[in-house]
């Protein structure tokens, strides 16, 4: 590495094209784990010259690539290669004095690192090292008998955290604080990696004042990049101070005066309340009962791993059971005792609820129904149920389109009775919107809602609007309309499709449009792999038979070529 590569960063950071800056800028992390103790700090040096350089387009990389170094600095390995990556690191440091297999599995890990790495720019790194073992086996192995020499590749956690406070960090507030926009939005990326690098505590002391003054940027971008990072910042700095400093932050761009801020802030809202209760963000609350000691699932707080079962009895013991979230006897979810989402959240959301930006409100519609688990059914009920049934009649189909798909959290804590009668009128003005789009995207949802809605509410109010869709003008909705079909049999069975809509498709058989008749052809080919055998020998394979004297050639062209795939699918049936 230090033969090959180390070199190669120095000519590219000294270069006069800034384009060879800003390539240096990305094997940092790469080479500084391995190479000796002088030579890092003539990186750093390297790296402050970069950080004050006069082409923006260097500052970013620089600004782009801090975090991903700090992650680097902290590992405290040796020269083995230690791990870039955030989550790799922590295990590494964490089970680096265990067992032999554990060990045998970190070697693996840091001899894939490269790859693994943030830039694909790295796979070079690779073949440097082999031509460096080819050509330096024997300094190699006078280094390794030197052990003096050898340890002057150990990175000392300490001194490491110390650049990292007194190096690193004052860069980054020179970054954060850069006249160019794109710098500072590279910057605010890294924040994330950088609390990971620091943990919690050291994080609180250098950071906060960081995310606040990023919260505030004057470029709506830049804010626009801290709320939708701003989950991931929760988790790296650890739940003591995402409850007790970063709500402030969250809430004011709640309320940001750009709607794109406000719209992103708005779409985290789910997850933000996960954090405060220190839940794994992308974990079914639902199934957390469920969990035992061998679940795979992992909660990331700042540079450890703590299973999912240990998390989970953090949180019994501060807020009662997570268990009682899935009793249906229980009507209070474990966020109606947590007083900054009943009194500071929730105001928020019904704050937004008159929001006139339509992106605002899409984006809230898509994630306030992952609220009802966590509040349980009397707060649903009371405090979001009213923003449902608005969102349900919003004037833009997107709102009401990302309500129903999210229906069915709703319907596992308060039941869809209390939606049915908004709910109708919405999934019919889907149905029939002018733009092809939301009509395609309202058939995707049609299987959900037939479970959700009942069987007997579905034949009653939709079964005749799933068929309409078999002679829509665009070809996309009548093919995703003949999907919607197969999946709908497979749900309620061939009796049911039978006696609901097979008689129906069989009448568009005899339809005087051609079109209607190809896509009659369609939907039998496709039910004739999913309905009873019966069935089909007795209702859709004399259909087909039928059409083969179609006036229209492109008809009579399907039957031929659909016929031997309803001759095979029935082959086991009849020599049966």
């Amino acid at each position: 590495m230090e033969k090959y590569f180390n070199p190669l960063l120095h000519r590219l950071a000294t270069g006069d094209w800034f384009t060879s800056r800003t390539s240096a800028c990305a094997l940092f992390s790469v080479v500084y784990p391995r190479v000796r103790s002088s030579k890092r700090w003539e990186l750093l040096d390297f790296l402050r010259r970069l950080a004050k350089d006069e082409t923006p387009m260097v500052r970013r990389a620089v600004a782009a690539r801090l975090g991903e170094l700090a992650l680097a600095m902290s590992v405290g390995q040796s020269s083995e290669k230690p791990s870039a990556d955030g989550e790799k690191s922590s295990q590494i440091s964490e089970h680096n004095s265990s067992n032999m297999t554990t060990s045998i599995t970190e070697s693996k890990i840091l001899t894939n690192e490269v790859v693994s790495l943030n830039s694909g720019h790295f796979s070079c790194g690779v073949a440097a090292d082999e031509r460096l073992t080819n050509d330096s086996v024997a300094e190699k192995s006078s280094t390794l008998a030197n052990p003096l020499q050898s340890d002057d590749f150990t990175l000392d956690p300490e001194k490491e955290r110390s650049y990292i406070i007194t190096i690193i960090i004052p860069l980054f507030v020179r970054l954060v604080d850069d006249e160019q926009e794109s710098v500072r939005l590279m910057a605010v990326e890294s924040i994330v990696q950088l609390a990971q690098a620091l943990g919690p505590e050291e994080s609180e002391g250098y950071l906060i004042d960081l995310i606040q003054q990023a919260t505030t940027d004057r470029s709506w971008r830049v804010r626009c990049v801290v709320a939708d990072k701003f989950t991931e910042i929760q988790t790296a700095m650890g739940l003591r101070v995402s409850r007790e400093r970063l709500v402030p932050f969250f809430m004011k761009l709640l309320h940001d005066e750009e709607a794109e801020v406000r719209a992103f802030a708005a779409g985290k809202v789910k997850a933000f309340a996960k954090c405060l209760l220190g839940l794994p963000i992308d974990a079914d609350i639902n199934t957390t009962n469920k969990t035992t000691n061998s679940d795979t699932k992992h909660c990331k707080n700042s540079s450890t791993t703590i299973t999912l079962d240990n998390k989970m009895m953090e949180i019994d013991e501060k807020f009662g059971s997570v268990n009682n979230l899935n009793d249906n006897n229980n009507n209070n979810g474990l966020a109606s005792k947590d007083d900054i989402i009943m009194l500071q959240l929730l105001p928020a959301i019904k704050s937004l609820t008159n929001e006139s930006n339509t992106h605002v409100k899409s984006s809230l519609a898509n994630a306030i129904l992952g609220l009802a688990p966590l509040i349980g059914k009397n707060l649903t009920i009371e405090h979001l149920l009213p923003i449902f049934l608005a969102q349900l009649n919003d004037d833009n189909p997107e709102v009401r389109l990302n309500v129903i798909s999210n229906l069915e959290q709703v319907n596992s804590i308060i039941g869809i009775d209390h939606l049915t009668i908004n709910l109708l009128p919405a999934i019919i003005q889907l149905a029939e919107d002018p733009k092809w789009r939301v009509r395609l995207a309202i058939i995707e949802y049609m299987p959900l809602l037939a479970e959700q809605l009942g069987l007997e509410f579905f034949n009653n109010q939709l079964i005749e609007l799933c068929l309409s869709w078999l002679i829509d003008q665009v070809y996309a909705i009548r093919e995703a309309a003949v999907e919607n079909l197969v999946n709908l049999c497979k749900k309620f069975g061939s009796e049911w499709a039978s006696q609901y809509f097979i008689p129906k498709i069989i009448h568009l058989s005899r339809d005087e449009n051609y079109l209607h008749r190809m896509i009659c052809l369609q939907s039998i080919i496709s039910l004739c792999k999913v309905v009873n055998p019966t069935i089909c020998c007795q209702y859709l394979l004399p259909t087909v038979l039928s059409m083969h004297t179609d006036n229209v050639p492109n008809v009579r062209f399907k039957v031929s070529k659909f016929i031997l795939s309803i001759s095979l699918s029935l082959a086991f049936y009849v020599n049966g």
